[in-house]
Formats: C-alpha cells, structure tokens, sequence
C-alpha cells in the first residue's frame, strides 16, 4: 500500500533528522535527497488535477519539476543531484572552516575536532554545481518549502 503525502513527509523528516544527527553520513544525507525527489513527484500526481496553485498546473511532471526547481533552488540541486549526470552535483566529505563566531554553536566533539585541526571541520557538502554547499543546509531548505504540501 503506498504512502500517503502526509506520511511520506513525515519519513522525510524522520529521515532528515537522523541526518543532522549523523552530520558526517553522506548515506543518510543522500536517503533524504532521494526521498524528497520522489516526493515531487508524488506531490504532482496526487494534487495536479485539484489544486489551485499555478505551480501545479503543468502539463507533466518533468514541467511541474522545472516550475518546482525555478521556484525552490535548493529542490533544482536536489533534482541534479539524484539524475546522477556524470559531470553533475554530487555529495562529499570535506573539510570546511569554521568561523570564530561560530563556535558557540559547535557541539562540543565538534569544537574538540576544530581545535585540534586549525578551526576546521567535516562535513557533506553539494559539490560540483557551482559553489559548493553544506548538504545538510540544502536538505533543510527543500524540507522547509515542501512542508506546507505535505
């Protein structure tokens, strides 16, 4: 029996919190990219026919998927991110800076690594579509803007 919308929200964010809690696991971070990939397209043919936003007026699912990305840019580097292109984005543990204002927020395993490592940390970053970014911040803004459908 498939999931509803509603639960199958409800495991992306499960999921999604597992992630954070895991912030160096590319595994976990990708499982939430592919769930919010399907999402969209579950998203599309459960309300294409009833809802009254303009966004879901579309003529098929790859349209509504251009609109959803052009909408959410986090969504358009989650959408790259799972068509696996071979010169496409994809996930990676680097080591990042960190600032100085930032450690307050650091836990603290975290801060003990960044002492030790020249105020540095790893984390998984989107890499390979122009800048890269914090994978977990990108998870977070598509997570953030698909929650009002879910």
């Amino acid at each position: 029996m498939p999931l509803s919308l509603a639960d199958h929200f409800a495991l992306i964010e499960a999921e999604y919190a597992e992630a954070l809690a895991h912030p160096l696991s590319a595994r976990r971070a990708m499982l939430v990219t592919v769930l919010l990939d399907k999402f969209a397209d579950r998203l599309f043919y459960a309300r294409r026919d009833t809802a009254p936003e303009k966004l879901f007026h579309a003529e098929d699912v790859l349209a509504f998927r251009a609109r959803l990305a052009a909408a959410v840019p986090a969504l358009g580097r989650i959408f790259s991110l799972c068509a696996l292109a071979p010169d496409g984005p994809r996930l990676a543990t680097k080591t990042v800076a960190v600032p100085l204002p930032d450690y307050p927020s650091l836990p603290l395993a975290d801060f003990m690594v960044s002492l030790y490592n020249s105020n540095t940390v790893q984390r998984v970053l989107l890499v390979g579509a122009g800048d890269d970014q914090l994978a977990h911040e990108v998870l977070g803004e598509a997570v953030a803007a698909l929650r009002d459908f879910g």
